[in-house]
């Protein structure tokens, strides 16, 4: 392997966050449809990564609060315990979906609903 193995696996991991049909575009492309402008697709992307990045945010501000506040090796059981939660809610209530963001929504609706399917993701 060469140095460059770690940037090769960062862009298949991008290209793979990019066109995985879960993720914000294809929410852009349905606004773009339905507003019948395709600058409306233009103009999702930039609320949908605002909420993206505030959910990254606030992810690293509690996880770098929690070292301070737990040991270590409570924090990780802790996280452990939270993922492990979070997939058995997933897979008893597999059909939940966050409330109140319709297909009709403004950039502020795009930030809420992006963040908050980031949120959701890194629980």
């Amino acid at each position: 392997m060469t140095a460059w193995w770690p940037w090769d696996v960062l862009i298949i991991l991008g290209a793979y966050h990019g066109l995985n049909p879960g993720m914000g575009w294809l929410f852009a492309v349905a606004r773009g449809l339905q507003e019948r402008r395709r600058s409306a697709v233009w103009e999702s992307f930039l609320p949908i990564a605002i909420g993206h990045e505030a959910a990254i945010g606030v992810v690293v501000v509690l996880v770098v609060v929690a070292q301070f506040l737990i040991a270590p090796a409570a924090l990780r059981i802790v996280g452990a315990a939270a993922l492990f939660s979070f997939a058995l809610y997933r897979l008893w209530r597999r059909t939940a979906h966050p409330r109140g963001f319709g297909m009709r929504i403004g950039p502020r609706g795009l930030v809420g609903w992006s963040f908050l399917m980031s949120s959701a993701h890194r629980t």
